[in-house]
């Protein structure tokens, strides 16, 4: 890729500096200046292009593996880039913002389909035709804050919300740790969707809700499969359920507290159909960003140059 050429390119020229600056003793201040400027540089443009901005796939460990579409699908792991992780943070808090109201509810009318089926409003919790579930689905409800927060907040992947094909909804969800960038090269979000056709927007916020960084708009086609099928309250059959791996880079920032979700409809008065995204999300737990192999060699180099330098001005060498 051309940013590692570029990255060899320049450490090429600075080994060849350090060289020269070694060999003369005596470094006049103006050179000493210059050789100080040029090391940072190699060192930062060594950090500004290091791997880890492009997502990548990445494969669902659940369990059973013999799993059924109506039952407890439980995510026990990710592998990504040939490394499996399993410290996930989870959705600790949500405020609605807006969802399209539930409307037209008659006696007799129903969430699931057949007779008297009511599909309005927006985003509603939902869970497999089997599956345990932390409190009653909202149905032809509109779910409350904690509702939404009982479904995202464990790792069974069917239990999740569903959005309604003309629904629109804005939701902030809050992470139960903040989420950092790092050198890794894996993504820090992971989105699951269930149909595989539908889009999704996402933007970064900060522990009190501000939009921070980009929009993202997270596209049915770029979708690919995770490996299973789930059957909910609100479908007739099992539908596949596709994926999306969200590097922070892609959001523009460092670090985040949680994301604002959202799902778009031009019933709602929007220039898009989002097609009303059913989806599961949680977030990668990441610690203090470690530096770069190449910087840590860079900086030391520094120290030990100047050390070196210093040295032999004292002894007038």
């Amino acid at each position: 890729m051309w940013g590692n050429r570029f990255t060899k390119t320049i450490w090429d020229i600075y080994w060849v500096f350090t060289y020269q600056v070694l060999l003369r003793y005596k470094v006049m201040r103006f050179q000493f200046k210059s050789f100080i400027a040029f090391t940072l540089f190699a060192i930062g443009s060594n950090i500004y292009i290091s791997p880890s901005a492009q997502a990548a796939n990445f494969k669902t460990n659940f369990t059973p593996e013999k799993y059924n579409s109506q039952k407890d699908i439980l995510l026990n792991s990710i592998t990504q880039n040939q490394n499996t992780f399993d410290n996930f943070s989870l959705v600790q808090s949500a405020e609605i913002l807006y969802n399209t109201p539930i409307t037209g509810v008659q006696p007799g009318s129903s969430s699931i389909p057949g007779p008297g089926n009511n599909n309005t409003g927006s985003a509603s919790t939902e869970r497999g035709d089997n599956a345990t579930f932390p409190v009653p689905v909202s149905g032809l409800n509109n779910p409350t804050n904690n509702e939404i927060v009982a479904f995202l907040s464990n790792r069974n992947l069917n239990n999740l919300l569903d959005t309604e094909d003309t629904g629109a909804s804005k939701i902030n969800l809050f992470f139960d740790s903040s989420i950092q960038q790092d050198n890794t090269g894996l993504d820090n979000l992971f989105f699951w969707e269930r149909g595989m056709n539908s889009d999704l927007g996402v933007q970064a916020i900060d522990s009190t809700g501000k939009l921070l960084g980009n929009f993202l708009k997270l596209s049915r086609n770029e979708q690919k499969s995770a490996g299973y099928a789930i059957d909910t309250t609100e479908i007739g059959g099992s539908q596949q359920v596709g994926y999306w791996g969200v590097n922070l880079s892609q959001l523009g920032v460092d670090s985040l507290s949680g994301i604002q979700v959202i799902a778009k409809s031009k019933a709602n008065g929007d220039l898009e159909d989002y097609n009303g995204p059913d989806y599961k999300v949680v977030a990668r737990k990441t610690t203090r960003r470690v530096p770069e192999p190449g910087t840590v060699l860079g900086l030391g180099i520094i120290a030990g140059t100047i050390g070196l330098l210093r040295r032999r001005r004292l002894t007038g060498v």
